[in-house]
């Protein structure tokens, strides 16, 4: 199966061609806009496998949360794709695609068949945070099983520490994210056996979970279903209510 994904989140816009069980990835970081960027990204990564749009048997998103334009530029590209293909996406949040990063990329450091808390933290900006809060292990298929403890939310950072201690107490649990380093020392303070990894997921870390995750089919959408997964209200609708 030849597989394209995209990532546009963030300012860094990335794509990864699944080739041949072989992962293509390649990325840019810029200030121009993922409008101008992302297709002639598409067309370098495609020639570099030696593939054309024909060639892919299904796309996969990052859908959010991140950056609000970002994600529309990303979905509807992919939507326009599979519209013209009838193709299916593969779709997962980036909370939960780091839970499944951040689990592989540890998990030497404990029984896979152990339940382990996995905690994601995207920097929101202005001391807020996206967060959710899963359970992983691995079962006995070898596949990597995720389950949503909190949902993706958006607090302040010590609404959010809060609201996960008063789940979990003196747990093994992994912390990952791109502002694990920002609060690096407040994390450390409120949970004694964390693993800290300051992270974000990528395209390829996308097709890996396809792979590897135990309930892939349930994140299989097609043009219509595939959708954007925000968290929280534009700015302009925060302003426009008064809100911070």
């Amino acid at each position: 199966m030849n597989i394209l994904a995209i990532d546009t989140t963030t300012k860094v816009a990335g794509v990864a061609i699944l080739n041949n069980d072989k992962i293509i990835c390649e990325s840019i970081s810029n200030e121009i806009t993922h409008s101008e960027k992302l297709l002639p990204l598409i067309d370098s990564t495609l020639e570099k496998s030696n593939l054309t749009l024909k060639d892919i048997d299904m796309y996969a998103a990052i859908n959010g949360p991140g950056s609000f334009t970002g994600i529309r530029i990303g979905l509807s590209t992919l939507k326009a794709f599979s519209m013209i293909d009838n193709l299916k996406t593969f779709s997962l949040s980036s909370t939960l695609l780091m839970a499944y990063t951040s689990y592989l990329n540890n998990i030497d450091k404990f029984n896979k068949c152990e339940k382990i808390y996995a905690l994601s933290m995207i920097d929101a900006r202005n001391d807020r945070v996206y967060y959710a809060l899963n359970s992983i292990h691995t079962n006995s298929d070898n596949k990597i099983v995720l389950d949503a403890i909190l949902e993706t939310s958006n607090d302040l950072i010590d609404d959010a520490i809060n609201a996960i201690k008063q789940i979990i107490n003196d747990e093994t649990i992994i912390i990952a994210g791109n502002c694990i380093n920002k609060y690096n020392e407040k994390l450390n303070t409120y949970f004694s056996n964390a693993i800290l990894e300051d992270m974000y997921p990528t395209s390829c870390d996308l097709i890996s979970a396809y792979q590897n995750i135990s309930n892939a089919k349930d994140y299989i959408y097609d043009t219509y279903t595939l959708d954007a997964f925000y968290a929280r209200a534009s700015q302009a609708e925060r302003l426009q209510n008064n809100e911070k």
